[in-house]
């Protein structure tokens, strides 16, 4: 199973269990170390699970079965024994179809070959989550507008953390207005430009540049955005939309990707996603450069342009 918050969920009751028994103190916390050998859903919905939690040099085991949670008496070599016995013959694992559409497994084997070169972990059977004949693509129209209306309060966001909140508002906000961009915000970018913000808000927004840059990928103004490790170049991406007087200039600079290439890219932020956070509970976890907010950020505005929800910080980016 690779859904994050099942096996967060987990690991979170069997902590509670060691510190509730005085097994480990929450002291102990930053030399928590969690293998987790095996998770799996069986037929009936229950899961099943065997994991390993590491400690300031003590060990413990737990196992799941039949929705229980319960600490096993096991060993390091029986740990390892019975995790390879189940990846060599639990059935899902052995089954190689996939209920996938053929783009979607072109797309997987594709992407995991990418990311296998850039020495990130991949899970070889994580499937596609889009299937192309059931995705609508926003308009080009709409993708500018968000584009345009994104960069601006990414530029009080920066300033914000230069104290330069209050001539940074005066000047955008009538930008804004003029650009006709207001009711284009989101619920975050609403907060900056009302001053109702919080610290937190303000860091988002500076983060955002990278759903900003993806937005500008997809528009065809960026060449390449699969490598996950270097910020996006700011210069360029103020330049993109310095001279636009609205979002119809911004839209005759841009010739928008087709939706193959974007759900191409998207399956591949996904899986970047995936190894990140399984480098949380997988210490043989490898993320090669990757940077995770650059991941997070960029994931967010390739989802924004297949998804339903307005604002993009209500997007649930499950990995």
């Amino acid at each position: 199973m690779y859904n994050r918050q099942i096996k967060e969920a987990i690991v979170n009751s069997a902590v509670g269990l060691l510190i509730e028994n005085n097994l480990i103190t929450r002291e102990e916390f930053p030399t928590l170390n969690v293998n987790a050998g095996y998770v799996f859903s069986k037929d009936d919905g229950n899961i099943e699970a065997l994991f390993r939690i590491a400690v300031t040099g003590k060990q413990f085991f737990f196992a799941v079965q039949d929705g229980k949670l319960m600490m096993v008496d096991i060993n390091d070599a029986m740990f390892e024994q019975t995790v390879g016995y189940m990846k060599q013959n639990h059935p899902c694992l052995l089954n190689e179809d996939l209920p996938e559409t053929k783009l979607q497994k072109k797309r997987r084997e594709k992407n995991n070959k990418i990311a296998s070169k850039q020495k990130i972990s991949t899970a070889d059977k994580l499937m596609s989550r889009w299937d192309d004949d059931n995705v609508t693509l926003r308009s080009k129209e709409e993708i500018c507008k968000r584009a345009l209306a994104c960069f601006q309060v990414i530029q009080i966001a920066c300033d914000i953390g230069k104290g330069n909140y209050d001539e940074s508002i005066a000047f955008f906000k009538p930008k804004l207005e003029e650009l006709g961009l207001v009711d284009e915000l989101n619920g975050k970018e609403k907060r900056i430009i009302d001053g109702t913000h919080s610290q937190q808000d303000a860091i988002d927004m500076d983060w955002a540049y990278e759903a900003y840059w993806a937005l500008c990928w997809a528009l065809g103004l960026v060449k390449d955005i699969s490598d996950a490790g270097e910020i996006c170049d700011c210069n360029k991406a103020i330049g993109f939309v310095l001279e636009c007087k609205s979002a119809e200039d911004l839209a005759k600079k841009c010739k928008l990707r087709d939706k193959e290439e974007i759900l191409d890219m998207l399956d591949l932020y996904f899986r970047y996603n995936w190894a990140v956070n399984d480098a949380k509970v997988n210490p043989d976890a490898s993320i090669g450069k990757l940077n995770p907010s650059i991941v997070i950020e960029r994931r967010r505005g390739l989802e924004w342009l297949v998804s339903d929800e307005a604002d993009w910080y209500d997007i649930e980016m499950r990995a």
